[in-house]
């Protein structure tokens, strides 16, 4: 259900909308894409980002305090 919460939010937010969520920028590039990925925090929660044409990634980075206490 919090993934589904997830992606419904980011979709809504990548409608021109302004951002309700931090982001922060990084280096990272991967080999089939131009553009960097993007750390989002959802709830205290860090997933990698990433849009490029009609495709978009989002994955649970698995490192954060408050899913390891779960």
């Amino acid at each position: 259900m919090k993934k589904l919460l997830v992606i419904s939010l980011l979709a809504i937010v990548g409608c021109s909308q302004p951002s309700n969520v931090d982001r922060q920028k990084t280096t990272y590039i991967l080999k089939e894409y131009y553009s960097p990925l993007e750390i989002v925090i959802i709830d205290s929660c860090e997933y990698l980002y990433l849009v490029e044409g009609h495709s978009m990634v989002l994955t649970h980075k698995g490192n954060c305090k408050n899913c390891k206490t779960k």
